[in-house]
């Protein structure tokens, strides 16, 4: 049985500035979407051991991720890859895991929003840059008064990512 979209995955903090046992949360928005690593990802096995929850709330492990080749076009991949940001098609093998509900869904992602600031603070609305300036904590709490309000994966979706 494959993923439904979208869908969100749970995985560590990696990488060179990472705080070890840190988890945070990215989005995928279709099975394309999730097809697609990029270098960095690929460098620091930000995928290996990924929990991925889908729509449906069934829920899979990311056990392996093996590069298959280069997202065209390749002028665009020249220039991500001296970034790592170069975009490879990847297959990856999931082993299935037990469903969660949506609440459980609802308080891990709300757990990773208030133990990473960085990723979801804006800071021109904090600096004031287009109104008044705002609080940082007031932004984060509103960020997880919206995921607790949400009754779907999609609503959760569409809340953080499509306003």
């Amino acid at each position: 049985m494959s993923p439904t979209f979208p869908a969100i995955g749970f995985r560590q903090d990696v990488g060179r500035y990472a705080t070890p046992g840190l988890e945070k949360f990215v989005e995928f928005s279709s099975s394309e979407d999730f097809a697609i690593c990029n270098g960095w990802e690929l460098k620091y096995g930000a995928r290996n051991g990924m929990v991925l929850v889908d729509s449906e709330l069934r829920s899979w492990r990311v056990v392996s991720v093996t590069r298959l080749g280069i997202v065209p076009p390749l002028w665009s991949f020249l220039l991500r890859f001296l970034l790592q940001q170069a975009p490879y098609w990847v297959d990856q093998e999931l082993e299935p895991l037990e469903p969660i509900t949506l609440d459980q869904l609802k308080d891990r992602m709300a757990a990773s929003v208030l133990s990473n600031p960085d990723d979801w603070r804006d800071d021109e609305a904090i600096a004031g840059e287009d109104g008044p300036p705002q609080d940082e904590q007031e932004m984060l709490d509103a960020r997880v008064a919206g995921i607790r309000a949400a009754d779907s994966v999609e609503a959760i979706w569409e809340f953080l990512y499509c306003r």
